[in-house]
């Protein structure tokens, strides 16, 4: 009886250890894909703001371009505050220091 007992909290353990191998496994992953998206956004923001400077200078001369800056900004400053929200309690404590 010992042995049948010892069986079956053999295979509970086993796979309760394979659930939470495949919990692990999908989360690095999850991170994995999600790093990729922050470098993705990091390079297009770089490239938002070589456009926006181009744009400055030509805001002195066109209105539109001017409506258009003021837009985009806003823009970025909404997804610098959502990011913001994402970051870790003591890197927002530093990034107001």
């Amino acid at each position: 009886m010992a042995g049948v007992t010892a069986l079956l909290t053999s295979a509970a353990v086993k796979m309760a250890g394979d659930k939470l191998g495949s919990v692990i496994g999908g989360q690095v992953n999850l991170f994995w894909n999600f790093s990729n998206n922050l470098e993705d956004m990091k390079d297009t923001l770089e490239s938002m703001a070589a456009v926006l400077k181009d744009a400055e200078r030509r805001s002195v001369r066109e209105e539109s371009v001017r409506l258009w800056l003021k837009r985009l900004k806003h823009a970025a400053l909404e997804i610098s505050d959502m990011l913001d929200e994402f970051q870790d309690p003591e890197t927002q404590e530093t990034a107001k220091v």
